[in-house]
């Protein structure tokens, strides 16, 4: 059989534990229909619970710690080869549709065509007034500290773009192709603006409760910035809408799933389907909504693989990283292997047999201060059932939680297992880097200013890339809409 053609779909913020197969609170049929057909890692975890360092960590298989890349405003550099340059090296045609968050000139790092534009912004100094223009009022909702400022049910921006990426794609797989096809389907969903469909949002309302751990304290002053004391109809509010825009998520994921299969149909090809999502969202877990932290809703991710050479049914309950994916892909279509990466391959779990362990982890900066910013640096460690997280800026918060018993963290347990925390303390000092990644951050902060000066003196148009077709009915409150009167602009 000739080279799989893959088609790799992966969301934006979708916690696992909000799903059929992952909490069995949310109706996703279609993905689970794709757990039953492949395997699925049920704990897979981002090894940075934020959008950009995630991805170009799961594009690149290497850590944040050594990319240098902690926040939203900041580019792999040129000359970093992800999986993908592998794949093309095979002889792939390798397509990006839709979101990926890729940040300056080079909106490919691997790609060889993209067929649907980006939703944020692409270039460093995007003009904000159009930005706000194209979101309307729900501008300051697509980011933190406002996500939760809007609430509701009924159009959103969110959804039109990934109609139209998901558009995008079932177009392109009704065409003919020559090459063997890695195509990469981005959608923005389930990402606030907390605004799921409405009879979808009604629908969820009636079914969901507030966290166990909602009125929970935080911590550690370190994560105090991810607290938003809202009320409990807020936080119900926002679970519904999110439940719903999985549910969308996973609808749209039956859609182009099932135009790949009669894409490899009509070509005769073997195939490779792989979902996944760069991190989760806590839902009002402590009081803490979006993601930025090492909880579980945060940090775990969906990741599960069907298609030609790959067992059906199975569950693989062995820690794996989100740096994994790109050797495991590239073992699978018998590519040549990424050099001196983090990640691993899973390839051989994909036929039936046993993930041989590795290391876990993940790593933060944490911005102490809005005003003031400092880099704290937080790290997690998964090994076992047990998770240990730490904080830099807080050397006496270390919390231990046995996952398979206790999955809400609702226990701490670094006091009742010393031998235990001291064995993941130890083995944690010896895989952060605390220091490395401060330094390297403060340098990529002043390159990201510097990258700012230049396209500022450049004439011409910037942001090309950016999908700007929001209608003007999306542009307005939803039709159910709920207000944090202390977040919402007057």
């Amino acid at each position: 059989m000739s080279q799989p053609d893959i088609l790799f779909f992966m969301s934006d913020q979708h916690t696992p534990y909000f799903s059929g197969f992952g909490g069995n609170n949310v109706d996703t049929p279609e993905m689970d229909s794709l757990c039953r057909d492949g395997i699925r890692f049920s704990e897979a975890y981002s090894n940075c619970p934020l959008c950009v360092p995630a991805r170009l960590s799961m594009l690149s298989s290497l850590r944040p710690a050594k990319t240098g890349i902690f926040t939203l405003d900041d580019a792999l550099p040129d000359l970093t080869p992800t999986f993908l340059h592998y794949l093309v090296e095979q002889g792939y045609e390798t397509v990006l549709c839709g979101r990926m968050h890729f940040l300056g000139n080079d909106q490919r790092h691997g790609f060889t065509k993209r067929i649907a534009h980006e939703l944020t912004p692409t270039s460093w100094n995007a003009p904000r007034h159009k930005l706000k223009e194209d979101r309307g009022v729900l501008t300051r909702s697509f980011g933190e500290p406002f996500c939760t400022a809007v609430v509701g049910g009924g159009e959103s921006t969110v959804e039109y773009y990934d109609r139209y990426v998901v558009d995008s794609a079932i177009r392109y797989l009704s065409e003919d192709h020559e090459k063997p096809q890695f195509i990469m389907v981005g959608l923005y969903g389930p990402h606030f603006p907390y605004v799921g469909d409405k009879e979808l949002y009604l629908k969820y309302l009636k079914r969901v409760t507030l966290p166990e751990s909602f009125h929970d304290p935080c911590p550690t002053p370190v994560l105090a910035r991810h607290v938003q004391p809202v009320s409990e109809k807020l936080a119900i509010s926002i679970r519904a809408a999110y439940s719903a825009m999985v549910e969308q998520t996973d609808e749209k994921l039956g859609q182009v799933r099932k135009a790949f299969d009669s894409f490899c149909d009509r070509r005769g090809n073997g195939r490779l389907f792989i979902y996944t999502s760069d991190h989760g969202d806590q839902c009002g877990d402590r009081s803490m909504f979006a993601k930025s932290t090492f909880y579980e809703k945060s940090t775990k991710i969906p990741l599960i693989f069907a298609g030609d050479g790959v067992e059906s049914g199975r569950v693989c309950n062995t820690p794996v990283s989100i740096m994994d994916i790109g050797p495991t892909i590239l073992q699978h279509v018998g590519a040549h292997e990424m050099i001196d990466v983090d990640g691993v391959s899973l390839a051989s779990a994909l036929q039936g047999n046993d993930v041989t362990k590795h290391e876990v982890y993940g790593e933060f900066l944490e911005r102490t201060s809005m005003k003031d910013p400092a880099d704290s640096y937080c790290f997690m460690l998964r090994r076992g059932d047990y998770k240990y997280m730490s904080f830099f800026d807080d050397p006496d918060c270390e919390l231990l939680f046995n996952i398979a018993e206790d999955p809400e963290e609702r226990r701490n347990l670094a006091k009742e297992l010393p031998e235990v925390l001291k064995e993941l303390r130890e083995a944690s000092k010896k895989i952060a880097m605390p220091e490395q990644s401060v330094a390297l951050q403060k340098m990529h902060t002043y390159r990201s200013s510097l990258m700012r000066s230049y396209e500022n003196a450049l004439s011409g148009e910037h942001d090309v890339e950016r999908w700007e077709n929001t209608p003007l009915t999306a542009r307005n409150y939803p039709e159910i809409c709920i207000k944090n009167e202390a977040l919402t602009e007057k």
